[in-house]
């Protein structure tokens, strides 16, 4: 799940419409759109949209070039089952991606003539009408390939900006940070797995997951790397005794500090302040 300023997104989409007159979508990591400028497909998707055949094709294709997108980690231009052309490129967050970016739906033949020739196919196949077919075909926009390589790449620019300002936080992200605040504040007290729970609202597992997928470590292990760091840091920027050290960083045993600390750093506590 994503964590989104939506204001601020809103405006990152607008001015890229202003600009292009391309609509603008954000969708999550499992291809659900979440936020779009503007709000509403063009008049030619709704009529796409409004038969479940072509329906289906239009979640068919947006799902294949999402999948092309991950496999290949990079900006994905191609044309959905209708021949319009749209675009899409991944939110990347610690090297995962978390999101996705898309444009569409335009063309990049002058004469819409693919399109217009396909009008007595759709109306055959699929039962939808004819005049408002040609109607809505007559109001694509046209993009040249230039132009439409070139909003691609202001796009991928979007993503880094949108990463940058924080606009996008994935959950997991956010509870971590949480986590993480929560350990630093009560570093010289118990800590554990379970207060964490308590203080998160999470489940075991869960807060598992995210401690794997943020930190690359178990709960357990992250805290006590914290301790070693804090510890290490207070050897040498402090003139506390050492066995105060221990206390600050949740050790009250200075035997079982001075063990974990040399099997950490290589050295005992005393040996590496001097």
């Amino acid at each position: 799940m994503l964590q989104f300023d939506r204001a601020q997104l809103e405006e990152v989409m607008k001015s890229f419409y202003i600009l292009s007159g391309i609509r603008f979508v954000l969708f999550d990591a499992e291809f659900h759109e979440i936020i779009s400028y503007p709000k509403e497909d063009c008049w030619f998707c709704k009529q796409m949209k409004s038969c479940p055949k072509t329906r289906r094709k239009c979640r068919y294709a947006d799902r294949r070039a999402a999948q092309k997108c991950e496999k290949q980690n990079a900006l994905c231009i191609y044309k959905c089952h209708a021949g319009l052309v749209e675009a899409v490129t991944p939110l990347h967050e610690n090297g995962k991606i978390i999101g996705y970016l898309m444009f569409g739906q335009i063309t990049d033949v002058s004469d819409k003539s693919d399109l217009y020739n396909n009008i007595d196919k759709w109306t055959t196949t699929y039962g939808l009408d004819s005049d408002d077919l040609k109607c809505a075909i007559d109001v694509i926009g046209y993009k040249s390939s230039d132009e439409i390589t070139a909003a691609a790449k202001i796009m991928e620019v979007c993503t880094s900006y949108i990463i940058l300002k924080e606009l996008i936080v994935p959950e997991s992200n956010r509870l971590f940070e949480a986590a993480k605040t929560h350990i630093e504040n009560h570093l010289s007290e118990d800590i554990s797995p379970e207060q964490l729970c308590g203080v998160l609202g999470v489940g075991r597992t869960r807060l598992y997951d995210i401690f794997k997928s943020e930190a690359n470590m178990g709960v357990s292990r992250y805290i006590l790397r914290r301790r070693m760091q804090t510890a290490r840091k207070l050897l040498k920027t402090t003139d506390r005794r050492v066995s105060q050290i221990a206390r600050d960083v949740g050790f009250a045993d200075y035997n079982y500090f001075s063990r974990v600390y040399k099997k950490t750093y290589g050295k005992a506590p005393k040996q590496y302040r001097k």
